[in-house]
């Protein structure tokens, strides 16, 4: 049970720490690992993940100070938390410019800020910390919890629309995303680019696990005829994703080329988001039943990282920086895969130990214990970081 007497779902922080895991490896360039993640086997990559857990817990964490306390404490609540990401997101890019900086101190003959996209901001200062503060220069490296800013500031806007009816947000929601389809509206990222992630479409996802969580929306039951379907499709996923299945065949090699020139992830492809809902539902019909296999041993890492989102996301993006810039200087060979993976992956697991024993706060009451596998803690606002495909 948490403290709001609420039991706390392990999927939730399973699939979000095991996503963790992928977005590190997803942004250490050259780390041999970033071809197991799962966005090299279908359409949908494990941002689609986040935003929709995001969604989903947001709606635990945030919806019911809104019923409970009202509409004001609600956004009250709702402001503070997006205030926090803002710092957040600051502090992120600052601590990617100072590595970057380091790095060309250290290392003169790696250009790490060239890949990041940040190389700009040395240029000309000035300007772009005014476009920082303001949003209007997000690198595409750091466009996560802007990302995530906008679409949690919109939850005011989406409860004040359920009081009149659940289907208002969802409407609204689609209507906003077939916008963007037609018009192809975005924010400015500054240097002549738009964010990688377009908040105006990928609030459909958020919101579809935003609804699903508040029961505005009820996924249809599975059967027999919509697994087949959702197995299709990531069959086809699989076909257009990996190059050993796609070049056997012309016919394969056209699927590819098909699903790739309609794909547009900054603005949530629709074979994408279709891609992440069938994925969603066989893997939730596969693990039905088997929930606690989720708080086992070989679980548990996953479901501590993903419980403590936020910090082991911050260190998570900051380890791959500085492991991205280890493997520039030292090749890519199986030495430094190995360090460079373990020493990032064990880092993140004691930011999220480290987390869990900050928040628990046992100078407070004498010393606490720590949370057992098979107990819930207060529910931790999720992020809504990419995966690099």
């Amino acid at each position: 049970m948490s403290k709001t007497g609420r039991i706390r779902d392990p999927r939730l922080d399973f699939f979000r720490g095991l996503s963790l895991v992928a977005i590190f490896l997803a942004h250490v360039p050259g780390d041999w690992l970033r071809e197991i993640i799962w966005a090299r086997f279908g359409l949908s990559d494990a941002a689609h993940v986040f935003v929709f857990i995001s969604g989903y817990a947001a709606a635990l964490a945030f919806g019911s100070t809104f019923v409970k306390m009202g509409f004001w404490t609600g956004t009250a609540r709702i402001g503070w938390r997006a205030a926090q990401l803002y710092g957040c997101h600051l502090a992120l890019v600052f601590l990617g410019l100072f590595v970057c900086a380091a790095a060309a101190e250290l290392v003169p003959m790696v250009d790490y800020a060239e890949f990041l996209g940040i190389s700009g901001f040395y240029a000309a200062p000035a300007a772009r910390i005014v476009e920082l503060f303001t949003l209007r220069y997000v690198p595409a490296y750091f466009d996560i919890l802007p990302l995530y800013m906008l679409v949690l500031a919109s939850i005011p806007l989406a409860m004040a629309l359920a009081r009149v009816h659940p289907a208002w947000v969802i409407a609204t929601s689609v209507t906003l995303w077939c916008t963007v389809q037609i018009t192809d509206f975005n924010l400015p990222a500054g240097e002549g680019r738009s964010w990688g992630f377009n908040p105006f479409a990928w609030q459909l996802i958020f919101f579809t696990g935003f609804a699903i969580s508040r029961g505005w929306l009820v996924p249809p039951r599975m059967s027999t005829p919509l697994l087949a379907l959702c197995t299709a499709y990531l069959l086809f996923g699989l076909a257009a994703e990996v190059p050993w299945i796609w070049s056997l065949h012309p016919a394969l090699e056209h699927v590819h080329d098909w699903a790739y020139a309609h794909a547009h992830k900054p603005n949530l492809d629709l074979r994408q988001y279709a891609h992440f809902l069938a994925l969603a539902a066989v893997t939730l019909w596969a693990i039905k039943g088997r929930e606690q296999l989720l708080l086992s041993w070989p679980a548990m890492p996953f479901v501590r990282l993903g419980r403590q989102a936020l910090p082991v996301f911050f260190s998570g993006m900051a380890l791959s920086h500085i492991g991205g810039i280890a493997m520039a200087v030292h090749g890519t060979g199986l030495a430094t895969q190995v360090v460079v993976n373990v020493l990032g992956i064990a880092g993140l697991m004691v930011v999220a130990k480290v987390s869990l024993y900050v928040k628990n706060a046992p100078w407070k009451s004498g010393g606490l214990p720590a949370a057992k596998a098979g107990t819930a803690i207060e529910a931790v606002p999720s992020i809504a970081p990419s995966a690099a495909r």
